[in-house]
């Protein structure tokens, strides 16, 4: 979860679902479908996700990031897709119990790909084989 720096949260070492009840929540589109399949935030809070306060949805977290830096709420989000360095105002927090999220590369077979994206493509092959 990204917070300002300035937050009464930032000085906790995990946010558990208890934190967030109250709190101004910025999520992603997808997290916010509790009637989803497979969706692990909807999943992680159960009975409690009607109980959340979202205030504003994202697509992009640095749009998030900008929101999070007005005060305008907490994003959830994964780690370190945002500026959280020591110069930043802001600062990441994860969720306890531990929330992840699986990721799928998926391409056309017989794909002709350019010599950059045939590089990337065999270096996570090579990776995650």
């Amino acid at each position: 979860m990204i917070m300002r720096k300035d937050s009464p949260l930032a000085g906790k070492k995990h946010i558990k679902k208890e934190d967030l009840l109250d709190l101004p929540l910025i999520c992603s589109r997808q997290a916010i479908s509790p009637h989803q399949t497979g969706n692990e935030f909807s999943d992680w809070f159960g009975d409690d996700f009607e109980k959340l306060n979202i205030v504003t949805t994202f697509n992009l977290v640095y749009n998030a990031a900008i929101m999070v830096d007005a005060g305008i709420g907490y994003a959830i989000t994964l780690d370190n897709l945002a500026d959280t360095s020591p110069d930043s105002n802001l600062c990441f927090r994860p969720l306890e119990p531990k929330l992840e999220s699986g990721l799928n590369i998926i391409w056309k077979k017989y794909q002709v790909f350019s010599p950059a994206a045939e590089l990337f493509l065999n270096k996570i092959t090579e990776r995650f084989a």
